[in-house]
């Protein structure tokens, strides 16, 4: 049998400094990695070489295409492949990869969502090389290679039209503040500040076939109805369970072609509910880690499809069990090698600042932390079956705040070491963590890092990751700022601000279980946003004091930042929208006449008589509610006012509709089914 070598297969599709090396003279390749230090822009000559670089590397490694690769403001990726192929003076075929056609691409940036900023004739835009995310190559199912470029994408006017760009700026403005903060404790080595990010991902798996097989999740991705499973997730026989063969060879095939692109394929398991898992990479920079994460999602799709399987990342596909979320672990650290969070560090003012600056940020920053992790699906998903609620809150232990409160009144702030003692003599007794954990949470703090919990399993972790840093920014700048107004004792005046900070933003802080009902009401009295929906907490996106934290940092103008919020209340909208015209078709085309065929057959057997009487009244109820939804959809081709007929008419609509079909679906026998039910689709 053939040995698997993990380590040379890993990055052999990546274009690293290692590659650049080789391919690069070394006065251009030492110019290379001098810029991206700095953090610069490559001058022309070492940019050339490094396109002629990259190009001989593809060449060699049988690529005959590359793409600018970007994320539009669609949570998706783009692309458009182009051939090596030019035509030189003598009019003879080249392979050719240009500095310029390295570095600008151009797409249509009025096709791609924008918010306004681009009106239909103004088609100009432009993709720009990111190189600090590492150029790839990705190889299909036919061994066909194309390389692939990362790119930033921006309007003629340098409007950003993309996730990438305001994250970019944000870690920027991060940096920025944080090295402000680092000099005014001491640490003055410091020179650089890196952003590090762990996505656990979780998905459903089903047979393709009993996809193909239902209108809603072809169209939708998820089930707009179906009665609840005979076996609850409950048992728990499916967590962390044995791998089923089929899905584990799967997961192997996703596997090896992430390696080969340089993705840290590290966790993977059974999640709790039946046909669920979680997919887990190491922790790499923000950037990259949002990178990957799309490529992990495209991946796992499409090796899905291949095995005969369909892979679902929508966050509430299943009613009555587990939706599925992307938790979002992000750390801060110094090139020195210094992590902001780690509780365990000894400089207490360096780790407290830090940690009440999170904190306080949170609390400030509550409603755009909020419209981050906001959408249709994900509003299905938060607050119900082991997600988070949907009220922002942190989780710091309560030994935490004990200790910082000992700290903060000079105490002995020395941590006790606690060995985990289970009983057993033959086992080994490690060091306990100094916290549990808190799923209930969230945005929590592990001990040297916050998992953000909220995000929704389809969304890109790119905007969430840019409003963090925005906030955290923010929060940081006000201090070092206050900092700068006094000449003498500079650290004892941020040490003030950080107790001001924390007295002033303590409440955000909730350490109990977040499903509790009483918790909503004590979150309404602390004074921390309760949004209703989605659509309620995207207008928090034209609050002075966020459009001010944005234009600060120099992250998003106030117009850009508009824009985001019209495209976000855009694909809410459309997105419920679809759903309705989804369930009106799928009654009209199938549901009503199987419910007349059982009707019919009820009423020839002359017994029955109780369920033909509940299944007439039903399927009666279900008309009229079919034709109500129908003229709401008419409706709203012309009604200006479309957030409030979604909010208060369509949506209740629907869950009406559904809540009446599923009542029936279990006295329904299967020949009268018109599509596989939840049984027969998860067990």
């Amino acid at each position: 049998m053939k040995k698997t070598n993990i380590s040379k297969m890993f990055g052999e599709y990546v274009c690293d400094d290692k590659i650049l090396k080789k391919f690069t003279k070394r006065k251009h390749y030492n110019n290379y990695i001098k810029t991206k230090e700095l953090g610069e822009s490559l001058d022309p000559s070492t940019a050339k070489a490094i396109a002629s670089a990259i190009k001989n590397w593809a060449l060699s490694m049988g690529a005959t295409h590359y793409t600018h690769w970007f994320m539009p403001l669609n949570s998706k990726t783009a692309e458009k492949q182009v051939s090596f192929v030019e035509i030189n003076s003598k009019g003879e075929m080249i392979e050719e990869l240009s500095e310029k056609a390295l570095i600008k691409g151009e797409a249509d940036a009025s096709s791609f969502p924008n918010g306004g900023e681009r009106n239909t004739f103004e088609a100009r835009g432009y993709t720009i090389w990111d190189y600090t995310s590492p150029v790839f190559i990705k190889e299909d199912f036919n061994s066909n290679k194309v390389l692939y470029i990362p790119t930033a994408f921006c309007s003629y006017n340098g409007v950003a039209l993309d996730e990438k760009t305001p994250l970019l700026r944000a870690t920027q403005a991060l940096t920025r503040e944080c090295l402000r903060i680092l000099k005014i404790l001491g640490y003055n080595d410091a020179k650089k500040i890196n952003f590090y990010t762990g996505i656990e991902q979780e998905y459903f798996l089903i047979k393709r076939e009993n996809y193909k097989s239902r209108l809603d999740l072809n169209i939708l991705n998820r089930t707009l109805l179906g009665a609840k499973t005979l076996k609850s997730q409950e048992i728990g026989s499916h967590y962390f369970g044995s791998i089923d063969s089929k899905v584990s060879e799967f997961m192997n095939e996703v596997d090896r072609r992430l390696w080969k692109m340089g993705v840290t394929a590290k966790h993977q398991h059974n999640e709790v509910a039946p046909c669920q898992y979680e997919f887990v990479p190491i922790y790499s920079p923000t950037n990259i880690a949002c990178d990957q994460n799309q490529l992990i999602m495209e991946t796992i799709s499409k090796v899905a499809k291949k095995h005969g399987l369909k892979a679902i990342f929508e966050e509430k596909p299943f009613a009555g069990i587990n939706g599925s979320g992307k938790h979002a672990n992000w750390s801060i650290a110094t090139d020195t090698g210094i992590n902001l969070f780690d509780a365990d560090l000894e400089d207490k003012d360096l780790f407290f600042t830090f940690f009440i600056s999170m904190i306080s940020a949170i609390d400030k920053f509550n409603s755009l932390i909020r419209v981050s992790a906001s959408s249709r699906n994900n509003d299905l998903r938060l607050g119900g079956d082991e997600a988070p609620p949907s009220v922002v809150s942190v989780f710091a232990s309560d030994y935490l705040l004990e200790l910082y409160e000992k700290y903060s009144c000079n105490s002995n702030t020395k941590e006790k070491t606690v060995l985990l003692d289970t009983g057993v003599t033959s086992l080994p007794m490690p060091v306990r963590d100094f916290c549990d954990r808190n799923r209930t949470s969230p945005f929590t703090f592990s001990g040297n890092r916050f998992e953000f919990r909220m995000i929704g399993s389809n969304q890109s972790v790119t905007f969430p990751s840019t409003c963090v840093c925005v906030a955290l920014s923010n929060i940081l700048k006000e201090m070092a700022d206050e900092v700068d107004k006094v000449s003498a004792n500079k650290k004892e005046k941020l040490m003030g601000l950080v107790r001001k900070n924390f007295e002033k933003h303590k409440k955000i802080v909730f350490n109990g279980n977040g499903y509790d009902e009483s918790w909503l009401k004590e979150a309404e009295k602390r004074g921390i946003p309760t949004f209703k929906d989605s659509l309620e907490a995207f207008d928090s996106l034209d609050d002075k004091t966020i459009i001010d934290a944005f234009e600060s940092s120099k992250v998003l103008s106030k117009t850009e930042l508009a824009m985001r919020k019209s495209v976000l209340v855009e694909r809410y909208l459309e997105t419920a929208i679809l759903e309705a015209k989804t369930m009106i078709e799928m009654f009209n085309k199938s549901i009503f006449y199987n419910l007349e065929s059982l009707i019919v057959s009820l009423k020839n057997s002359g017994d029955w008589k109780s369920l033909l009487k509940t299944m007439t009244t039903t399927r009666d109820n279900l008309s009229k509610n079919i034709e109500t939804l129908s003229k709401l959809i008419e409706l709203s081709r012309t009604e200006k006012d479309l957030s409030s007929l979604v909010r208060e008419k369509i949506l209740p609509t629907m869950k009406e509709i559904r809540n009446s079909y599923d009542s029936i679906e279990g006295y329904i026998p299967d020949r009268f089914m018109p599509f596989p039910n939840y049984n027969q689709i998860l067990y």
